[in-house]
């Protein structure tokens, strides 16, 4: 019973787990690519618990648990992309 449990939590905490795409942000300065993404995003996933990205983030007008990760984001010149559902017409 305790391994199934176990192995519960662990499919859990690895589909939960949220990476961020290239595709999802754009850079105010067009010349970052794809890789220069993917080391900002992983230092951002590193501090994003930082007490100041957390009030950056909300400065900047984001809420819940990904505030400090696009706060900081945000200070590296990232933007996330909104995305807009259109209803059928």
């Amino acid at each position: 019973m305790l391994r199934v449990g176990l192995i519960l939590i662990f499919i859990l905490s690895v589909g939960c787990s949220e990476d961020r795409q290239f595709e999802d942000f754009m850079n105010e300065d067009s010349g970052k690519g794809e890789q220069k993404f993917r080391e900002d995003s992983h230092k951002c996933m590193a501090e994003k618990d930082k007490f100041s990205h957390k009030i950056q983030g909300r400065e900047f007008g984001f809420e819940g648990e990904h505030t400090g990760y696009l706060g900081c984001m945000k200070l590296k010149g990232w933007n996330q992309k909104t995305t807009t559902r259109r209803g059928a017409d």
